[in-house]
């Protein structure tokens, strides 16, 4: 019953969506002043709200310094109406990172921008970087495809 539950209101929730995006990272992350990065990647689902706002769900790979974590993280990235071909946009993600350990997990948080470089009709590459948990700044290189 509770799956059932938990079902219809996901339908529900999705069914004013627009669409489907997928989105997928690599890139980095370094303490504000310096260049030595840790390595990143995600990948996203997200649903278009609008043609300028989607809200979704990911998963990712994060290195901090001495912990590692795998990460699951809500997402709100707004695309700004500046442009036709390269549009900048603005990105909130807060999450876990979750560690094998449950207790030793934390609290996981970006906020940013970045350029939407349009490729075609249902595809962009996406550059962006911000701010990060734990005092850090954050660099990656995504590609987006609508569906």
């Amino acid at each position: 019953m509770r799956r059932f539950l938990l079902t219809c209101l996901m339908a529900v929730s999705f069914a004013g969506a627009k669409g489907v995006s997928l989105t997928g990272y690599a890139g980095g992350s370094s303490p504000w002043g310096d260049m030595d990065p840790s390595t990143a990647w995600s990948v996203h689902a997200l649903w278009r709200i609008d043609q300028m706002v989607a809200a979704g769900v990911g998963a990712g790979y994060l290195t901090l310094p001495g912990t590692d974590v795998a990460e699951t993280t809500a997402r709100l990235q707004v695309r700004l109406p500046a442009g036709k071909q390269l549009m900048p946009f603005l990105e909130g993600e807060s999450g876990v990172g979750i560690r094998p350990v449950l207790v030793q997990s934390i609290f996981v948080w970006r906020f940013g921008g970045g350029m939407d470089l349009k490729l075609g009709d249902r595809s962009s590459l996406l550059v962006g970087g911000g701010a990060m948990t734990r005092g850090r700044a954050y660099g990656r290189v995504g590609l987006l495809l609508e569906l």
